[in-house]
C-alpha cells in the first residue's frame, strides 16, 4: 500500500498539533473492555489510566460527568461507519499506574517541550473509564476513581527524551501496579500491546503488534501498533509476560485521510461535511508499512528503578524476559488473568 509522506506527530489530545496520527497496520486492533477475553491484557487495562484536564470533568454529585465532543460529531469531520463514532472523546493522554501512588505517562503529557512541567495541577488521572458492557459509553466517572497530581516526580521532554512519573494526591485503591522491566530496551520482534484511550475514546487495548526496531543509543524503539492521538503515555506491555516494557510517545506516519463523502451517510444536509461533501477516515497501512509509532524503553528513564523500588511498590524491576511462545504452541489467554 502506498502511504502519504511520513510526518512526526505528538499522540496527545485535544492539542492541535497532535489532532491526527490515526494509523491502522493491517487489521484494525483496537479492543474495548468488554471484548477483551486475553488475561493479561484484561490485568493491564485494570492499571491503565485517562489523563483529563480539570475543565473536562464536571462535578455531578459523588462522582463527575465526562465532557467533551462525540467522536463522530461535525467538528472532527469524521465519515459515518468510523468505529467508535458514537463514543465521547474527553482526556487527553494515558498513562500506567507503577507504584501504589505512581503513574508513568509521556513527558509532554505533563508540559511543553525544552520546559518544567507545568501541568500538574490541571491533570486529573481517572481509571475506570472504560466500555464495559456492548452499546453502553460511560458518560460519568466515580469520585473514588478520580485523582489529582501531588508532584511531578520524573520529567523530561526535550526532543530526544519524552517521559514523566507522576505521584498521585492519594495510593490508588483497589488496583495492583504494574510490574516494570527496567534491564534493556525489548527485542525486535517482541510481541507488544498497549492500552490507553485513542482520541481521547474511553481505554482500549491495541494489541496484534510487534517492536520493529530498537534504538539502543537512543533509549527508544519502533513498534506498529495502532495508535492515535490519546494513546500518548500508555504503557507498552510484553504479550507473553505482561511486563510494562516502555511508554508510547509519538508517531512517524500519516494521519486521517479525506475522502468524498460516502453515499448513504445519513447526516443533515447542514452538516459541514454534507456542505463540503468530504469526510475523514483512518489512514491504514500495511502490518509492516509507514514508519511505526514509537516508545520509550523504561531502561533509558534515569531514576525510574530506584523511584519505585524505594517504597512499597509491588514492581519487579529486576524480572527477565522470557522468549516469546511460538506461533505453534498452544493459546495461553483461555486461562485468563495471569496475576
Amino acid at each position: 500500500m502506498r502511504a502519504a509522506t511520513a510526518i512526526f506527530l505528538l499522540l496527545s489530545l485535544p492539542l492541535s498539533a497532535a489532532a491526527g496520527n490515526k494509523t491502522i497496520y493491517g487489521d484494525d486492533s483496537r479492543l474495548d473492555f468488554f471484548e477483551v477475553t486475553n488475561g493479561l491484557e484484561r490485568a493491564a487495562m485494570m492499571k491503565a489510566v485517562s489523563i483529563f484536564r480539570a475543565t473536562a470533568l464536571e462535578e455531578d454529585g459523588d462522582g463527575f460527568k465526562v465532557k467533551g465532543s462525540v467522536f463522530g460529531s461535525e467538528a472532527r469531520r469524521l465519515c459515518p461507519g468510523q468505529r467508535f463514532f458514537e463514543q465521547r472523546g474527553a482526556s487527553y493522554c494515558s498513562g500506567t499506574l507503577i507504584g501504589p501512588d505512581l503513574v508513568l505517562t509521556a513527558g509532554h503529557c505533563m508540559g511543553e517541550k525544552e520546559k518544567p512541567a507545568n501541568r500538574c495541577d490541571t491533570a486529573r488521572f481517572v481509571f475506570g473509564f472504560a466500555v464495559e458492557r456492548r452499546g453502553e459509553v460511560p458518560e460519568r466517572v466515580s469520585a473514588a476513581d478520580v485523582y489529582s497530581c501531588s508532584k511531578v516526580e520524573i520529567y523530561s521532554y526535550d526532543g530526544r527524551t519524552d517521559f514523566a512519573v507522576v505521584r498521585l494526591d492519594r495510593a490508588v485503591s483497589g488496583r495492583t501496579p504494574a510490574n516494570i522491566y527496567t534491564r534493556e530496551l525489548p527485542a525486535e520482534g517482541r510481541r507488544i500491546f498497549t492500552v490507553g484511550g485513542p482520541y481521547g475514546l474511553p481505554l482500549k487495548v491495541l494489541n496484534d503488534a510487534t517492536v520493529r526496531a530498537v534504538e539502543e543509543e537512543k533509549g527508544w524503539f519502533r513498534t506498529n501498533l495502532d495508535s492515535s492521538g490519546g494513546n500518548s503515555g500508555g504503557g507498552v506491555f510484553s504479550s507473553l509476560t505482561g511486563l510494562l516494557l516502555g511508554v508510547h510517545t509519538a508517531s512517524f506516519d500519516p494521519d486521517l485521510v479525506e475522502i468524498p463523502l460516502p453515499a448513504g451517510h445519513g447526516l443533515p444536509e447542514t452538516d459541514a461535511r454534507v456542505k463540503e461533501g468530504k469526510c475523514k477516515v483512518i489512514t491504514r497501512l500495511d502490518q509492516d508499512g509507514g514508519r511505526g509509532k514509537k516508545a520509550y524503553g523504561l531502561s533509558a528513564i534515569p531514576g525510574l528503578a530506584e523511584l519505585v523500588a524505594g517504597g512499597p511498590a509491588r514492581a519487579s524491576v529486576a524480572a527477565e524476559e522470557l522468549p516469546d511462545i511460538s506461533a505453534d504452541m498452544p493459546d495461553i489467554s483461555r486461562f485468563g488473568s495471569l496475576e
